[in-house]
């Protein structure tokens, strides 16, 4: 018996320190928050950046579109005034 209560006192100050110690973290510091705050910021940021180049990508791509076909229409006129002969 008095090994059933020695087990039980073992086991009941363990589980009384595990809560102290679980319980003392005490969180993120101000600094860390700032931290935080600050790379979401930097994300966001970058983030925008991101969109505003893929939509200049984009555009960019549309212009090549547009200069390939010119390009295939004036080869097309050249080769027809090459073959005119």
């Amino acid at each position: 018996m008095s090994q059933l209560k020695a087990l039980f006192f073992v086991l009941l100050t363990f589980a009384f320190m595990s809560g102290i110690i679980i319980g003392c973290s005490g969180g993120p510091s101000e600094e860390e928050m700032k931290q935080l705050n600050d790379l979401k910021a930097e994300v966001e940021k970058l983030q925008g950046d991101v969109n505003k180049l893929d939509s200049e990508k984009a555009d960019l791509q549309k212009q090549i579109a547009a200069q390939d076909v010119i390009i295939k229409d004036y080869n097309s006129k050249a080769t027809a005034v090459r073959n005119c002969k």
